[in-house]
């Protein structure tokens, strides 16, 4: 609109300011004033506007549904925008319960619904949530006679073949309690792959203050060729290394099941064709035992220069625990990712002999990796999860349930150090994790039932 038809607008439309205003917006905008004409004053009355309170409250905790007895702590996030107090009532199932600004209390099991009223005094807004509570216990509780009992907690993303949500700072601390807390886990592996290292330092920092006796840092780099792979291991220890000097219970593995997640050692581009060359090819063991320990020499050197003096340790799958030199000093334990598979003549008994030749180095001894996928028949296969098995069979949480309990069971009798089962936060239906979206999978249950002694 030009200048001239908005004046035309004013005259016409500003009844209430009248020319004046008209004269005012010419003077404003820089046409000339004649002298002697003073520019008037306008005065404008203010508008009280009296603004309703907002209500929102958050609950922990949060990313897995309360057990009857946890106590979940309500957080009120309510304010008013025009600055009056507020006053507040909280709801239970329709009654009364609170007047406190925050609130906190065990839930029985079952569903609930949270209402948080706040007033102002002239007007009030609720905010309504429904909470589901699930039960503490349902197996009783049996003894572990371990110095560890842990899982592996995957911080960020492994490999794009196997993307899994990376859980925020607010998630991770919640789950980290849930682990030691309610699981009674004093152990953890945390792991994370390529570029997600200052994320797996932060997030080890942040475990280091929860009360864990023992906490291994693990970088993945899948499908890195193997000079790269050493590369980046060499790298990432001395990232880590302020870590480990502030907190002896933090100690580095350097790395996890190199024959399948390294690109060098069996033939295949990514992780799921090299497990396809093992099921199909009868040379894969010798491949392995060729050139596993020529990537440990060098590895090896990288380690003692790069981070000298320190301990620390790798999860070995079981076929790989021979072609490691464990008797290096540097070694503080012995991680070997021991799966029982019946399906492949990997027995209970069998599986104590595997510890029982371990002892000859004389170090302590940790199942770093075993459980069960949650589908039916999963139990017999372990962890060796041919390409697709699961899609044809129906979920199952019983069959990983009953796993764990035979595991458990096996390990009373092994005696060993520790156990880390397979994964923590993996959440996809079928596979190995512990939860399900919000809600505990019965192998959650089951793990939690075993106490250490």
């Amino acid at each position: 609109m030009n200048r001239r038809k908005f004046l035309k607008y004013v005259g016409a439309g500003a009844v209430a300011a009248g020319g004046a205003a008209a004269g005012y917006y010419l003077y404003d905008v820089g046409f000339a004033r004649k002298p002697g004409v003073a520019v008037p004053t306008i005065t404008q009355t203010a508008t009280t506007v009296d603004y309703p309170p907002y209500a929102d409250f958050k609950y922990k905790p949060y990313y897995l549904n309360p057990t009857d007895e946890q106590t979940v702590q309500f957080t009120n996030l309510s304010y008013d925008l025009g600055g009056d107090p507020l006053t507040s009532t909280w709801l239970v199932d329709n009654r009364e319960a609170s007047h406190e600004r925050d609130y906190s209390t065990k839930l029985p099991e079952g569903e609930h619904v949270v209402d948080l009223q706040v007033s102002d005094g002239k007007q009030t807004r609720v905010k309504s949530g429904t909470i589901i509570v699930e039960p503490d216990q349902i197996y009783p509780t049996k003894p572990l006679h371990l110095k560890y009992k842990g899982v592996n907690y995957t911080v960020a993303e492994l490999t794009p073949e196997w993307h899994v949500h990376n859980p925020g700072t607010e998630e991770m601390d919640e789950q980290l309690d849930t682990i030691h807390d309610e699981l009674g886990c004093n152990a953890i592996i945390m792991e994370a792959g390529a570029d997600y290292e200052d994320i797996l330092i932060e997030s080890v920092r942040l475990a280091t203050g929860k009360g864990f006796d023992r906490i291994y840092v693990q970088p993945r780099y899948i499908n890195y060729a193997i000079d790269d792979t050493i590369d980046r291991i060499g790298s990432f220890a001395e990232k880590v290394t302020s870590l480990t000097d502030s907190s002896d219970t933090v100690v580095l593995s350097i790395g996890h099941e190199f024959g399948l997640e390294t690109s060098g050692i069996i033939p295949g581009d990514n992780w799921w064709e090299r497990m396809g060359y093992q099921l199909k090819n009868s040379d894969w063991q010798a491949r392995v035992n060729a050139n596993l320990p020529i990537m440990f020499a060098k590895l090896m050197r990288t380690v003692r220069e790069k981070y000298p003096q320190k301990p620390i340790t790798y999860s070995a799958a079981i076929w790989e625990v021979d072609s490691v030199p464990w008797s290096d000093p540097a070694f503080e334990s012995i991680c070997t990712d021991a799966y029982v598979m019946t399906k492949f003549g990997v027995t209970e008994d069998w599986m104590l002999n595997h510890f029982s030749q371990l002892r000859r180095y004389r170090k302590p001894i940790h199942s770093s990796e075993a459980g069960c996928m949650t589908f039916t028949g999963a139990g017999e296969w372990g962890g060796a999860m041919p390409l697709g098995v699961w899609e044809s069979h129906p979920y199952d949480e019983d069959e990983q349930a009953r796993y764990i309990k035979m595991y458990c069971d096996m390990l009373n009798r092994a005696r060993i150090d520790g156990y880390f089962y397979t994964v923590y936060n993996d959440d996809f239906d079928k596979t190995y994790g512990l939860y399900l979206g919000f809600k505990r999978k019965k192998g959650f249950y089951m793990y939690k039932s075993y106490q250490r002694s």
